[in-house]
C-alpha cells in the first residue's frame, strides 16, 4: 500500500459514524445538559433564599440527574451501535 491509500484507511477509522450525525448529537446534548445544570442551579439559589419550596429543589436535581444520564447514554448508543 502506498501513502494515500494509508490515509484513506486512517480517516475512514477516526470518522464519526452514528444513525444521527454524532457532532450534532454532541452539540443538542451539551445544549441540554447546560440548559439543565443552569435551571437546576437558579432553583437551588431560589431555596437558599426561600423563594421556592425545597421540595421543588430536590425534584429540578433529580430531573436534571435523569436527563443528564438519559442525554448521555443515547449520546453513547448513537457514536458506539449506530
Amino acid at each position: 500500500m502506498n501513502t494515500d491509500e494509508n490515509d484513506v484507511i486512517v480517516e475512514v477509522k477516526t470518522r464519526s459514524r452514528g444513525v444521527v450525525n454524532p457532532s450534532l448529537v454532541r452539540w443538542i446534548a451539551f445544549l441540554v445538559i447546560s440548559i439543565s445544570l443552569v435551571v437546576c442551579t437558579v432553583l437551588c439559589i431560589l431555596a437558599i433564599w426561600q423563594f421556592t419550596e425545597s421540595d421543588a429543589v430536590w425534584r429540578a436535581i433529580a430531573t436534571f440527574i435523569v436527563v443528564s444520564i438519559a442525554t448521555a447514554i443515547f449520546t453513547f448508543v448513537n457514536e458506539k451501535l449506530g
